[in-house]
């Protein structure tokens, strides 16, 4: 049974997901969240999120993988919150490669449509998501399945 990693980062801590099956009768496995020390600076923070990501993949053996994108870079506000969740993005998309498992990257539209689904939002919001409860995960992690979801074959 094929295994896929869904990875959505913040600005201060990232959320994983992994799902077996298919996009149609998907079972996940595990989830959680990881924030790196408050206390590291950007470069060790990034290095620890590596070496986080590289245990997760090491315990679940993920055969495929995707990391949820920003839809838009911030134009107010928060600028370097934005900045520092796509630095993270990086990472993760580097490590998944280095370790040499497919990865895709995609906002809520690439993931809608992976999913074969018109609006993905609409699970986000409802917690129900083709047969998993998924009312006791916050939003962000909620995106975490959906994006591994949509990482799986369609069989």
């Amino acid at each position: 049974m094929k295994r896929a990693l869904g990875l959505r980062a913040e600005a201060q801590q990232i959320h994983w997901a992994v799902v077996e099956g298919t996009k149609f009768s998907p079972i996940l496995v595990a989830h959680d969240k990881a924030a790196a020390p408050v206390t590291l600076t950007d470069g060790p923070a990034l290095s620890w999120y590596r070496k986080r990501l590289q245990l997760v993949v090491q315990a679940h053996s993920p055969q495929a993988a995707a990391v949820r994108s920003a839809e838009q870079i911030a134009r107010g506000g928060n600028r370097e919150g934005s900045r520092r969740r796509l630095r993270i993005e990086g990472v993760l998309l580097q490590t998944i490669d280095e370790l040499g498992i497919p990865v895709g990257l995609g906002g809520l539209a690439a993931i809608s449509s992976r999913l074969g689904s018109h609006r993905a939002k609409r699970y986000i919001e409802s917690g129900d998501f083709r047969g998993l409860d998924l009312t006791n995960l916050t939003s962000i992690a909620r995106e975490a399945v959906l994006v591994a979801v949509a990482a799986l074959p369609g069989d």
